[in-house]
């Protein structure tokens, strides 16, 4: 609105010109000059990110979360053994080996040299008490940026995240969206580096990301967000989708 209520000023000024011939090459000149400053900011912003985010660079940072349904498996039913780490309990298919408790994290460790290690994500961490502990007039300023639906919680924040790829900067976004996704895609590089795949999924009272897929790699991690708004991680090391299905569905908060 401002670029149009600008040339329009001009074409009022250029009425006043005498000389006619000039006055198309200064219109598209001032034009130009018009499109060019009002442009300008969102060009070296998209520039910037479409350089160090390119699909080429950064493939991981095109990742957005696939959905899908927990499967249960009959074949797992009836050989559980419960296992706590602070307010959360689960069933795992596995005989326990041993159980290492340490300051922030639990690992357990199966007869079968399959793994768990589980820990609960610290205020430190959490990206919402980072965004929203400032002064208040920055805080107001966050909640424009980001919108307040996003920060409701750290689930929210975190799939607001995980959705964002470079590809949504646009020369026509506004430039406060094109300015947002900078910091996004930066915190998102400390989710993509789990997994070359990541999943979403609800059960219960929660609701989960999954990094990896467990028919290509050994290690899979999986965020749980409570309506607490408390944030498990958990690590699973040689499990099968059906045996991780079967631990998660099996999770309760005490």
């Amino acid at each position: 609105m401002r670029l149009i209520s600008g040339v329009v000023r001009l074409l009022e000024m250029l009425k006043h010109l005498k000389s006619k011939k000039f006055t198309i090459p200064i219109v598209a000149f001032l034009l130009l000059g018009g499109i060019f400053f009002y442009f300008s900011d969102r060009f070296r912003l998209l520039i910037f990110i479409k350089t160090n985010y390119s699909k080429t660079r950064t493939p991981e940072m095109y990742l957005i979360p696939i959905k899908r349904e927990v499967q249960l498996s009959n074949q797992l039913i009836g050989i559980d053994s419960a296992l706590s780490h602070k307010n959360i309990q689960f069933a795992v298919p596995w005989e326990l080996r041993e159980k290492l408790d340490y300051d922030v994290s639990t690992l357990f460790v199966f007869v079968n040299t399959k793994g768990i290690a589980i820990d609960e994500l610290s205020k430190d961490e959490s990206i919402i008490q980072k965004l929203l502990k400032e002064e208040f007039s920055e805080v107001q300023k966050t909640k424009l940026l980001f919108g307040e639906e996003d920060l409701k919680s750290e689930y929210a924040i975190v799939n607001l995240i995980l959705h964002t790829t470079p590809g949504q900067a646009s020369l026509l976004n506004p430039i406060n969206e094109n300015a947002k996704i900078v910091p996004l895609l930066m915190w998102k590089s400390l989710y993509t580096v789990y997994g070359n795949v990541i999943y979403q999924f609800s059960l219960n009272n929660f609701k989960c990301f999954q990094f990896g897929n467990p028919e290509k790699t050994e290690n899979i991690r999986i965020h749980i967000f409570n309506d607490k708004n408390q944030v498990y991680r958990l690590h699973f090391v040689k499990a099968t989708q059906a045996e991780i299905d079967h631990i998660i569905s099996s999770i309760e908060f005490r």
